[in-house]
């Protein structure tokens, strides 16, 4: 029989050159790795891949021939796009506007086009979060009010409570002019608050994000970081109303209807018609909207920011919104456009819970609205909020605190000066009329007396009150046959009894 010293065979000691070949294999193999992995995170760096547009539906001309598309057109524009986006993360200034060469974007052409997409495309900005973040808000804002009775989240008429949310410059405005609008638009929002039971915030300090910070002092994307603030402040609030600087109450007498939002967590003045077939920029309007206090709010507040970051990223944002929404100028992306184009792409996840309303101005133009205030007056009753007494006028283009200067030829300074006039004065008379008084005419500010109010001043309130509210609506007609059968009067009864006694023979002396 053969033994293992016989037959060659040996046991290698430990420590021998097969065992140092392995363990030199694994060294090698972690230091690739730790390469490989340090690589990524180079590219990662300087390609800048979370500030990229991804688009769904790709080029029109790789719609049109998708074989072409995958075989080398991709390619080559991948290149160049990966290019342009090293050459434009390398520059010093981060603000570099669209007048700037070194930042064109892959939606640059497109934008120039104006051509619409028909399956839209989708923004990423991975990196940005409002803050702070939250989550499981609705558990714990029923918890702290449980906890705290003594800020219920109703008001003393039984209705949801109400924070309704504006914003003004900080500094002076400049023309004296836009700082006395600003101050009559504020006692215009004090006065319907004060009718209606409704608390306001109106803040002048900038509690916003720096990223969200627009050129001048535009409070557009501002307003998204000051309500989710004013949220997680004032879990007893359940509705968030917020209003333009440049919007008024035009009508003291119209209550929301709260009821009818059952469900709904954003409501906006739109049309479903404009957002989803046509696409169009305008579709729904951020200048006057509703936002329910809960979790879905917040979250809704997370996604519509992504387009805010200032610089490149809300740029390209921009040439995006251009090129996918009908009728938008070119720009920088503005929160109005980003809400529609997450609301066409994200249609699933959002609109279940969104309301669009347009039976009634919760937001209207004022280049619409302003001449028809003296056939209101004469016509029809405050309290509709509707075409005839509108709610809300908003003055669109019209910067209160603009001196003229960058003003364009379409909103000149004097049209915009005396339709705010009338605005406001055609509010203030349903609230001076509590009083007693109302302005000359509503291009001035002078008033006069209407009433006199000293000999029973509880009626002549609530002949006041009367007026602000709307007239009760006629019952529609009723299918029910008994009810709308015509009663008969004392003279059809004397008519029917005299013809029965014609038949009997009886004949009147008379």
């Amino acid at each position: 029989m053969r033994t293992p010293a016989a037959s060659g065979w040996r046991l290698h000691p430990r420590g021998s050159s097969s065992s140092k070949l392995t363990r030199r294999i694994i060294s090698n193999v972690k230091i690739t790795l730790l390469c490989a992995f340090v690589t990524l995170l180079v590219l990662r760096g300087t390609v800048g891949v979370n500030r990229r547009l991804v688009y769904i539906a790709g080029s029109p001309d790789n719609r049109a021939d998708p074989a072409t598309a995958t075989g080398s057109a991709r390619p080559v524009e991948d290149v160049e796009r990966i290019l342009r986006e090293i050459r434009a993360d390398s520059d010093d200034d981060p603000d570099a506007g669209p007048d700037n060469d070194e930042a064109p974007t892959s939606t640059s052409s497109y934008a120039a086009t104006g051509e619409h997409f028909d399956h839209g495309a989708a923004w990423t900005t991975t990196n940005y979060r409002l803050q702070p973040r939250v989550t499981r808000w609705n558990a714990k804002r029923r918890r702290w009010l449980h906890q705290n009775p003594g800020f219920p989240s109703r008001d003393a008429r039984g209705g949801p409570r109400v924070l309704l949310v504006t914003a003004s410059p900080q500094g002076p405005c400049g023309s004296p002019d836009g700082d006395r609008f600003l101050l009559r638009a504020t006692k215009n929002r004090l006065d319907y608050c004060r009718l209606h039971g409704v608390e306001m915030v109106h803040t002048t300090a900038r509690l916003e994000d720096p990223e969200l910070r627009s050129a001048g002092d535009g409070d557009g994307w501002a307003k998204l970081a000051l309500l989710r603030r004013l949220m997680l402040a004032h879990p007893e609030v359940e509705w968030l109303w917020w209003l333009d600087a440049g919007a008024l109450v035009t009508d003291m007498g119209f209550e929301l209807p709260l009821a009818r939002y059952e469900g709904a967590h954003l409501v906006v003045r739109g049309d479903s018609y404009q957002l989803f077939q046509r696409r169009a920029w305008d579709a729904v309007s951020t200048a006057s909207f509703l936002l329910r206090n809960c979790q879905w709010s917040l979250d809704l507040l997370d996604a519509w920011a992504v387009m805010a970051p200032r610089g490149r990223a809300r740029h390209d944002a921009g040439a995006l919104l251009t090129a996918t929404l009908a009728g938008r100028p070119a720009g920088e992306a503005d929160d109005q456009s980003a809400l529609v184009h997450l609301l066409v792409t994200e249609k699933e996840r959002w609109m279940d819970r969104v309301y669009l309303e347009n039976q009634y101005y919760l937001h209207g133009v004022w280049t619409a609205l302003v001449g028809k205030y003296e056939k209101a007056m004469e016509k029809h009753h405050p309290g509709y909020g509707d075409d005839r007494w509108p709610f809300v006028t908003n003055f669109a283009g019209c910067n209160p605190c603009d001196d003229g200067k960058n003003r364009s030829d379409e909103y000149p300074l004097d049209r915009c000066a005396s339709s705010m006039e009338r605005a406001f004065n055609f509010a203030d008379n349903q609230v001076l009329r509590l009083y007693g008084f109302r302005h000359e005419s509503l291009a001035s500010a002078e008033v006069r007396r209407i009433a006199n109010r000293s000999t029973d001043p509880l009626e002549a309130k609530e002949e006041a009150l009367a007026f602000l509210k709307k007239p009760s609506e006629p019952d529609l007609w009723s299918n029910d046959v008994r009810k709308n059968r015509k009663r008969k009067g004392k003279g059809d009864l004397d008519f029917v009894l005299a013809r029965i006694l014609r038949r009997v023979g009886w004949r009147s002396k008379c």
